[in-house]
C-alpha cells in the first residue's frame, strides 16, 4: 500500500515518488468507507494516523476510525478513539467526540452503528457543505504553525481486501525537484471538508446497519493479516479450477463473536455425557448387585445401597472433575510424556513470528498469556487444553519447534488461538482428560501382560487392556461429532484470523505429512495422537495414507515430474472427499472434516480473496468416478443398513401398535394384543437390525472375482486411494504385498495398530470382526504381531470414508504354512442372524 504524504506538514520533504497525496490517499479511504469494505477503510485511517498530530487529516483519520468502528459495533474502540480526539487542540474535533460519546451510552448505538443521524450532531458548518455533523477545520493553518507532536508508531496496515481493488494515484514528484510554497499552496487548496460530507454516509437504512455482524476480536493485525473478516458458511463444494487464479477479492461475511451453535452442540454433548455417565454408574452397581446375589457365596454377599441414586453425587464429581482437568491433565503429561514450560524467551528464539501473534491476539482479547508447554519429543503435536483463556495451554513438541518454519510455527499457534476465541475447548478438553487415561491404562496394562511369561496372566491383563481400548473407543465415539463441529468452526476462524488460507493449508498439509513421516520412523503413530486426537489440528488416523503420498512430493521445484504427482494427488483428495456426494453420510467415524474436503474449502477462500491457491491437476476431475457420481438411494440403504433395519423395524412396530389401538376400539379382541405390547417393539428393533446387516453382506463383502475390471492389475496403495469407490460398502477385493508395521505385542490384539507399507503407500489394516482381542486370545502364535517388521500378503477389501482409507483383512500370509485369517463374512453372517433369532423370539414369547 502507498505510503500518504500530507503537504501541509514539516515531515513531507521532497521525496514523493511512489506515494500518494494525503488528499488522494484520504479518498480512497472515504470510497472504501461507501463502498462498506470497512476492513480497507479501517486499515487507510490507520495508516493516515502516521502523520504528524499538527495535520488536519490526522484529526479526520480518527473520526474515520470512529465512524468504521461505529459501523462494526465496537464500542470500546469508539470510546477510546474518542478520547483521542478530546486530547486534540481543535473545539470542534472535541465537541464533534464528545457528541459521539454520548449517544454511544445508549443500546441503539451497539445494535446499530449507524443509528448516529446528521441531526444529532453539531450544526456549526455553513448551509450546503458538510452534512455529516463535523465542520471544516477552519483553525489547520494555526495547527501547523504549532511545534511538530512525534508521530504515533506505525500501524501495520493490511493486505488489501475489497471489493474493487483502490488504484493508486499517479499524481507522483519526481525526488530531484523541491517543493516551492507555490506547490504547497496548491497543495492545500482543497476544501478541508469533514470526514463525511456526503450525506448518505450517516443515512444508511436500519437494515444495513443492523444486520453487519460486530467483528471477532482477537483479530491479528500485521502487515501481511487484514483485520478478521470471516468466511461465511461452506459452500456446496465444486471442482476447483486446476491452476491458482489471482481473482478479485470479495467481501466476507464475518463470523460472529459468538458463535452460539457451537457452545449449544458443546452444552448439548456435556448433557448427554453426563446422562450417559450417571445411566452407566448405575447400571454398573445394580449389574455388580444382581451377579454378587446370583452366585451361592459361603456368606451372603450384596450391595445393598447399590439401587439407591446417586445422581447428585456424579454431576457434581464430573463438574468438579471437568473443573480440574487442566490441572489434572499437567501432571499426566508431564509424569508420562514429559511435558515443561516453554518461556518466552525460547519461543523468541525458534519463532519471533509466534510471540508477536500472541501478544497481539492476547492484547486485543483482554487476555493474559496462556501457559505455552513443551513435550520433549521428536512427534509432530500441536493441541490445546483448557476450560477459560486464562487456564488455557498450548502445547508443543519439539520436533515441530525445531524443525519448522517460523511462518509455519506461528501458523500452527495460530490455530490454537482461533480455538481460544470460538471458545471450543471446555468439552473436549475435559473429556480428553478421561481420553488420556483410558489410553494410557490401556498401554500400561499391555506393557505388563507382554513382560510376563505365564499365559494366564498374560490374558488376563491382556483382556483388561482391551477392555480399557474398548472404553476408550466408546468415550471417543461420544464426541466425535463435537469434535468435527470444532473442526469446522476452527479452520474458519483460523483463517479469518491470519486472512492467509495458504498458512492454515501449511498446517493441514505439513501435519499430515509429518505425522506419517514420525509412523514411518517408529511403526506407529504416538500415543498422544490417538488418545488426544479430537484436540489435534489434523487426525492421525487421516494422515496415514494422504501423508506418504504428499511427503513422496515434497523437495521439488515448481516445475517437474514430482510436482505434477503432487498436484495429482491433492486433485485426488480433493475429488474424493470434497466432491462425494454421500460425503454427509461417511464422517460417523471421523473425528476431523477430511482433509481433501478442509483443503477444498481453503482453495476456495483463497480465490475469493485475489491469493493464489492450490495448483491442480485437471485430468483428476475428469474421471467419473471421482466427485460426479450420482446419488443411489438403494446403495446409501446398504451402507447404512443397520441404522435403515432398525428404523423400519421401530416403524413396522409402531405401525402394529396402531393397528392394536384402533381394533381394540373396535372390539376385536383377537388382534388387541398388539396393542402397546413392548415385545413388539423391542423384537422388530431387533429384527430389524438383523435383516439390515444380512441384506448387505454380499455387497459388503464381494467375491475375488466380481472385481470390476477398471481396478488396475497391479494393486498399490496409491492406486488404492485413486480407484476408491464413493461409499465403503462397495467393497474392492485387493491383494497387496508390503512390509507390515504397528504395534506388537498384546496391546494390538483387535489390531487398532496395524499397517502395510508396499513402497508406494502405507494403508490401514483393521479387522472386521467385532471382538478381535478374542482371536488374539485364541491365536497368540498366529496373529499378524507377531510379524510386524517382515513381508506379508494381505488380502481383503479396500474402503474409503471419512477420509481414510483402510483394507479390511481377509487373510494375512507370510508363507504357505504361516496364516492368519479373520473370516469376516463369516461373523457378519453370524451376528446377523444371532440379532435376527433374538427378534423373533422376542416377539414369540410377548410381553
Amino acid at each position: 500500500m502507498a505510503q500518504p504524504t500530507d503537504s501541509n506538514s514539516q515531515a513531507s520533504g521532497s521525496r514523493h515518488t511512489g506515494k500518494l497525496s494525503v488528499e488522494a490517499f484520504y479518498q480512497q479511504a472515504i470510497a472504501a468507507f461507501k463502498a462498506q469494505d470497512y476492513d480497507q477503510a479501517l486499515a487507510r485511517f490507520q495508516r493516515l494516523e502516521q502523520l504528524p498530530r499538527t495535520s488536519p487529516y490526522y484529526l479526520k483519520a480518527l473520526m474515520g476510525r470512529v465512524r468504521v468502528h461505529q459501523r462494526l459495533g465496537q464500542n470500546d474502540q469508539v470510546e477510546r478513539v474518542c478520547h483521542q480526539l478530546l486530547d486534540s487542540p481543535s473545539p470542534q474535533a472535541k465537541q464533534w467526540a464528545d457528541q459521539v460519546l454520548s449517544q454511544s451510552k445508549s443500546a441503539a448505538i451497539a445494535s446499530a452503528p449507524s443509528a448516529s443521524t446528521p441531526d444529532a450532531e453539531p450544526q456549526t458548518t455553513a448551509a450546503g457543505s458538510d452534512l455529516s455533523g463535523f465542520v471544516p477545520l477552519e483553525n489547520s493553518k494555526n495547527l501547523s504553525q504549532r511545534p511538530p507532536v512525534a508521530p504515533q508508531p506505525p500501524t501495520p496496515v493490511p493486505a488489501k481486501r475489497s471489493i474493487k481493488p483502490v488504484q493508486p494515484a499517479t499524481q507522483d514528484v519526481d525526488d530531484s525537484t523541491q517543493p516551492t510554497p507555490a506547490q504547497d499552496q496548491d497543495a492545500a487548496e482543497p476544501e478541508m471538508r469533514s470526514l463525511f460530507h456526503y450525506q448518505q454516509l450517516n443515512q444508511q437504512t436500519d437494515a444495513e446497519g443492523g444486520d453487519v455482524p460486530s467483528k471477532p476480536a482477537g483479530a491479528s493485525r500485521s502487515a501481511s493479516s487484514p483485520p478478521l473478516p470471516v468466511e461465511p458458511a461452506v459452500p456446496s463444494p465444486a471442482a476447483p479450477s486446476s491452476k491458482p487464479q489471482q481473482a478479485r477479492p470479495q467481501r466476507q461475511v464475518p463470523l460472529p463473536k459468538r458463535p452460539l451453535g457451537l457452545w449449544l452442540g458443546q452444552g448439548l454433548t456435556a448433557i448427554a455425557l453426563i446422562w450417559v455417565t450417571n445411566w452407566a454408574f448405575h447400571f454398573t452397581l445394580r449389574t455388580v448387585d444382581r451377579l454378587l446375589r446370583w452366585v451361592r457365596w459361603p456368606v451372603q454377599l450384596s450391595l445393598p445401597e447399590a439401587y439407591q441414586t446417586y445422581t447428585i453425587w456424579v454431576v457434581s464429581g464430573l463438574v468438579l472433575l471437568a473443573l480440574a482437568s487442566p490441572w489434572l491433565m499437567d501432571l499426566a503429561l508431564a509424569t508420562w510424556y514429559r511435558q515443561r514450560p516453554l518461556s518466552i524467551r525460547q519461543l523468541q528464539t525458534h519463532s519471533p513470528g509466534t510471540l508477536r501473534l500472541l501478544r497481539q491476539v492476547c492484547r486485543q482479547q483482554g487476555w493474559p498469556m496462556p501457559e505455552l508447554r513443551l513435550i520433549a519429543d521428536s512427534a509432530p503435536l500441536c493441541f490445546s487444553y483448557g476450560w477459560l483463556p486464562r487456564y488455557t495451554r498450548i502445547v508443543i513438541s519439539q520436533g515441530l519447534l525445531e524443525q519448522m518454519s517460523d511462518q509455519t510455527l506461528t501458523a500452527f499457534y495460530s490455530y490454537e488461538l482461533a480455538r481460544m476465541v470460538n471458545g471450543s475447548l471446555p468439552v473436549l478438553s475435559a473429556v480428553g482428560l478421561p481420553l488420556l487415561l483410558l489410553h494410557s491404562g490401556y498401554r500400561w496394562l499391555a506393557q505388563r501382560a507382554d513382560a510376563l511369561g505365564q499365559p494366564l496372566l498374560r490374558g488376563l491383563l491382556g483382556g483388561g487392556a482391551g477392555l480399557l481400548y474398548g472404553l476408550f473407543w466408546l468415550l471417543r465415539q461420544a464426541v466425535l461429532w463435537l469434535s468435527r463441529l470444532c473442526c469446522r468452526w476452527d479452520d474458519r476462524r483460523a483463517v479469518a484470523l491470519t486472512q492467509q488460507p495458504a498458512q492454515v493449508i501449511e498446517v493441514a498439509v505439513g501435519s499430515t505429512t509429518a505425522i506419517e513421516t514420525y509412523l514411518q520412523q517408529h511403526g506407529t503413530l504416538h500415543p498422544l495422537h490417538t488418545s488426544l486426537e479430537v484436540l489435534m489440528p489434523v487426525s492421525g488416523r487421516q494422515a496415514i495414507t494422504p501423508g506418504r503420498l504428499l511427503a513422496a512430493s515434497e523437495g521439488v521445484g515448481p516445475e517437474g515430474p514430482v510436482s505434477d504427482y503432487r498436484a495429482t494427488i491433492l486433485s485426488t483428495l480433493l475429488a474424493v472427499d470434497g466432491l462425494n456426494p454421500y460425503r454427509q453420510w461417511l464422517r460417523v467415524n471421523a473425528s476431523h472434516a477430511p482433509l481433501g474436503e478442509r483443503l477444498l474449502w481453503f482453495h476456495q477462500q483463497a480465490l475469493l480473496r485475489g491469493q493464489p491457491g492450490l495448483s491442480l491437476a485437471p485430468e483428476s476431475f475428469q474421471q467419473p468416478a471421482l466427485g460426479t457420481t450420482k446419488v443411489s438411494l438403494p446403495l446409501l440403504l446398504l451402507q447404512k443398513g443397520p441404522l435403515a433395519g432398525l428404523v423400519a423395524g421401530g416403524g413396522l412396530a409402531m405401525g402394529l401398535w396402531f393397528v392394536g389401538g384402533v381394533v381394540n376400539r373396535l372390539g376385536w379382541q383377537r388382534l388387541s394384543w398388539l396393542y402397546q405390547d413392548p415385545s413388539i417393539l423391542v423384537g422388530g428393533l431387533w429384527l430389524g437390525l438383523g435383516l439390515g446387516l444380512l441384506l448387505r453382506i454380499n455387497v459388503l463383502f464381494p467375491e475375488p472375482g466380481n472385481q470390476p475390471a477398471s481396478q488396475p492389475p497391479e494393486e498399490t496403495v496409491s492406486t488404492l486411494l485413486l480407484h476408491s469407490s464413493s461409499l465403503p460398502v462397495q467393497g474392492q477385493p485387493v491383494s497387496l504385498r508390503g512390509k507390515l508395521r504397528g504395534l506388537t505385542g498384546s496391546g494390538n490384539w483387535g489390531c487398532q495398530e496395524l499397517y502395510l507399507d508396499d513402497s508406494s503407500g502405507l494403508v490401514k489394516l483393521v479387522n472386521p470382526v467385532p471382538l478381535g482381542t478374542v482371536q488374539g486370545l485364541l491365536q497368540p502364535q498366529t496373529h499378524p504381531v507377531n510379524w510386524v517388521g517382515r513381508m506379508v500378503t494381505v488380502t481383503g477389501w479396500s474402503r474409503y470414508s471419512g477420509g481414510m482409507l483402510w483394507v479390511d483383512i481377509n487373510q494375512v500370509k507370510i508363507d504357505q504354512r504361516h496364516s492368519f485369517s479373520t473370516y469376516g463374512p463369516l461373523w457378519a453372517t453370524l451376528i446377523s442372524l444371532i440379532s435376527s433369532g433374538i427378534g423373533i423370539l422376542t416377539i414369540f414369547r410377548g410381553g
